[in-house]
């Protein structure tokens, strides 16, 4: 691969353009006035950029407004969409790589951008990337059924639709029910989706439901829309853990930074302790993602220590001791084994 140039911090993405921006496509919706400019230069900018921004387009020094009266204004020209980097262009022929990608595009969607990205190299490629400790069963992404469903699930969570849903449980047992979606779920360990949503129970959305997408057997749109509480949900967690977990990190084998990669997806708090020279980093989750948060923190080994929640503690030391006893009762068996 040739050597390639990333110009990201373009003027042309700078926050006196974004600003600029944001007045223009508010004025082009109705005409505005000199302080709703500042207004949007006060939200979209910096404390100090309406003093620029403002007297500028008023005394026509960026010929960009027209006005009748002096008080109101209105765009001369509408303002258009940014071009995209040549950063966001590559990571976009990456991602196209990407074996997730048949779920959120249609082929014919794909092709396209295939198409429009052809003189790009890809940011990355998939084989720059070794999973050492992800599950191998995955969802079934190639799948027609599946994609039919993710795209459909999308559909509803961007109108904001309930959905009709076939679902297959335990034993293979099909239930068809109506769920009003507010999230979707990736687990980079399981590498599967999930939807999070209200099922409807009683004539009424309340079941906070979780749901493996590969579970689900038929998905399909109604014309109701989702009720408000499942809107509230849609950017919180399900159900977030009340304490956080409490580690205490070494500085052995450069572990601060692989924890704070690892851990990444997390709300966390970290603070060093110059006397003691640890660190102690606090991790806020949310509870579905528990079991998968007790295994990422044992696989840091002796560099982590668990201090609390006692609730969490006390399933690290279960883990623990049950692989302590694995071992033990396999190398008891090892020992026996005629020769």
């Amino acid at each position: 691969m040739g050597e390639i140039r990333f110009d990201i911090f373009d003027k042309v993405y700078s926050c006196y353009y974004r600003v600029v921006q944001k007045i223009l496509e508010e004025a082009k919706s109705h005409p505005i006035t000199r302080k709703d400019m500042e207004t949007i230069a006060a939200a979209y900018g910096y404390g100090e950029s309406a003093l620029t921004i403002v007297p500028k387009l008023l005394n026509r020094e960026w010929d960009l407004l027209r006005t009748e009266d002096g008080k109101t204004f209105a765009p001369k020209t509408v303002p258009g969409r940014l071009p995209l980097t040549l950063l966001q262009r590559s990571w976009l022929k990456a991602l196209l790589a990407d074996r997730r990608i048949s779920c959120f595009l249609t082929p014919e969607e794909q092709k396209e951008a295939a198409h429009s990205l052809r003189d790009v190299e890809p940011l990355f490629g998939q084989a720059d990337f070794h999973y050492f400790d992800r599950c191998l069963d995955g969802d079934t992404y190639s799948s027609k059924a599946y994609q039919k469903h993710f795209r459909t699930v999308l559909e509803a969570l961007e109108q904001g639709l309930v959905l009709r849903i076939s679902y297959c449980g335990r034993q293979g047992a099909v239930s068809r029910f109506e769920a009003a979606p507010y999230q979707l779920q990736y687990s980079e360990k399981d590498d599967k989706f999930r939807l999070c949503c209200l099922k409807k129970t009683g004539g009424r959305f309340s079941l906070n439901t979780t749901l493996n997408m590969n579970k689900i057997a038929g998905c399909s749109l109604t014309s109701v829309k989702v009720p408000k509480k499942a809107l509230a949900l849609r950017f919180s967690p399900i159900q977030k853990s009340r304490e956080p977990v409490l580690l205490e990190i070494s500085k052995e084998r450069n572990s601060l930074e692989r924890c704070m990669l690892h851990f990444a997806n997390y709300e966390k708090h970290t603070k060093y302790d110059e006397e003691r020279d640890v660190y102690y980093c606090s991790i806020y989750y949310d509870l579905a993602d528990e079991t998968e948060l007790l295994i990422d923190v044992l696989s840091f080994g002796p560099v982590i220590k668990v201090l609390g929640p006692a609730s969490f503690l006390s399933q690290v030391k279960q883990r623990v001791r049950r692989q302590y006893e694995m071992l033990n009762s396999q190398t008891h068996t090892s020992r026996n084994l005629p020769e």
